[in-house]
């Protein structure tokens, strides 16, 4: 047993007190007191440092009693009953309490060790959990091992011939860099070097670095169950990095399927019209009236444009497909909705927008462009179901949010309808000849949720008629403070 300095100098002045103790009761012609000081000293020697201690020290005083204390002294040996009673009563006494009350006091330690090896077991594990990505995990120790007197933890995942660590992204070629790197420094501080082994097998190692006070604390934390946590919550992020990955791709090939399908269909029309407008206008078998060249040419026009937007959306869905969404920046909302409606006046010269602005400022933390043409998806929408009826765009500014809304007095979308108009390529059941391409409503959401927005739709808006879609922000301080706290 090792003793820590403060603890053997407690223990070794309970016994000289005991001693002192006992030997003025021998002075006095006390024998049983000075017996029973003796075993209160290796009672109270037991309980502070544990059963060896307490055996070490009923020795002690047996021999010392014997010796120095008892009759005759200077001299091991007893000449009578009356003296050999107390001394056998005393060295069995002492040897059976010190026994019972140290393992008592040393089942109790280990109990104590194993409840907070526990406890901290737990709060490692929590903490663990918290991680999503393999290189979060390291970063997850931080805070927690110093109380264990560990310096430092670095985690290599092996790959193939090499080891990479996930939190820096070093790379070490040679397999045996990181088990020797930092070890022994200074001759004082050292590593420990564990294999981290998963359901599926090895996964790589981690390196403790421990401090100078390590090696002789002994309610440390057993480091090979420190490991096997850190195994299962290396393998549970790689787990969840496949399952991304495979959801991913699975998501990418129905967008292929889709786009495959939606090209495939909406292309075929306008592709139509232009190579029978222009066959019947390049054909010298085919007489037409200046009228009804100017038609065919506008068609063409029209058709043109329209190919000019559908292009133009399966840019923009690209670009939230791969998250290329530009940086943010203040700007009033109010003249974002104004530019949008110079932009939609040059493709629906006829439709009629109806401006309800709030006096006060409505800025908002996003990107002008998206937003814009978030704005103007919304407008397009509108126009298709207006029947030339007006369309109302209002912008008001609250305490809490900022809020756009665009509504039409159109025939309203059904409720079964309204969960699925922000998705990609959808079409009403009902909308015919209205119908755009599909991707309209689903960019709008995709570029205001891009700019930390939310866009909702309500309908119908009165008397069983009407869409109205809603775009609400936080006020630009709001967005700046939460960009702040999630930074930090």
């Amino acid at each position: 047993m090792t003793f820590k300095p403060p603890s053997f100098f407690v223990t070794t002045g309970i016994f000289v007190a005991a001693t002192v103790g006992t030997h003025l009761a021998q002075t006095v012609d006390r024998p049983i007191t000075a017996v029973l000081i003796y075993l209160t000293g290796v009672i109270i020697i037991a309980v502070h440092s544990g059963m060896l201690a307490a055996i070490m020290g009923a020795v002690a005083a047996s021999g010392i009693y014997n010796f120095f204390l008892s009759e005759p002294r200077f001299e091991f040996g007893v000449t009578t009953v009356d003296e050999a009673i107390p001394l056998i009563a005393f060295n069995a006494t002492a040897l059976l309490t010190g026994l019972l009350v140290g393992r008592l006091r040393d089942s109790v330690e280990r109990a104590r060790t194993a409840q907070t090896e526990s406890a901290f077991l737990l709060t490692v594990s929590d903490r663990l959990q918290r991680a999503l990505q393999v290189k979060d995990v390291e970063g997850a120790m931080r805070g927690l091992l110093p109380s264990q007197y560990i310096q430092s933890v670095k985690i290599f995942i092996a790959d193939g011939d090499y080891y990479f660590r996930p939190s820096t992204g070093e790379i070490e070629l040679c397999p045996m860099e990181p088990l020797l790197e930092d070890v022994g420094t200074n001759g004082k501080k050292g590593a420990i070097v564990l294999e981290l082994v998963g359901a599926r097998g090895p996964l790589g190692i981690v390196k403790f670095r421990t401090t100078e006070e390590y090696g002789s604390q002994s309610n440390l934390t057993d480091l090979q169950s420190v490991s096997a946590l850190l195994a299962l919550a290396i393998e549970r992020c790689l787990l969840l990095e496949e399952v991304a990955e495979t959801q991913l791709q699975a998501r990418s090939e129905a967008l292929k399927n889709s786009l495959f399908s939606s090209i495939s269909h909406d292309l075929r029309t306008p592709i139509t019209v232009m190579e029978a407008a222009s066959g019947a206008l390049s054909s010298p078998d085919v007489d037409l009236s200046q009228e009804q060249r100017d038609s065919l040419l506008s068609s063409i026009i029209e058709q043109c444009h329209r190919l000019d937007r559908y292009t133009t959306d399966l840019l923009d869905v690209g670009r939230i497909q791969a998250g290329l969404l530009p940086e943010t920046q203040t700007m009033d909302l109010s003249e974002i909705a104004m530019s949008a409606i110079r932009q939609i006046r040059a493709a629906h010269p006829t439709l009629d927008v109806r401006r309800e602005f709030s006096a006060d400022p409505a800025i908002i933390a996003g990107n002008p462009t998206l937003i814009e043409q978030a704005i103007a998806n919304l407008l397009d929408n509108a126009s298709k179901f207006a029947n030339e009826d007006p369309v109302t765009l209002s912008v008001k500014a609250a305490n809490h949010f900022v809020e756009l809304s665009i509504t039409d007095q159109g025939s309203g979308i059904k409720m079964a309808d309204q969960e699925r108009v922000f998705e990609r390529f959808y079409k009403g059941r009902n909308e015919g000849s209205k119908a755009g391409s599909g991707l309209g409503l689903f960019i709008a959401r995709g570029f205001v949720e891009a700019c930390a927005g939310m866009l909702t739709v309500q309908s119908p808006v009165e008397g069983g008629r009407g869409t109205r879609f809603t775009m609400r922000f936080s006020p630009a301080t709001d967005a700046v403070d939460e960009r702040v706290e999630v930074s930090s």
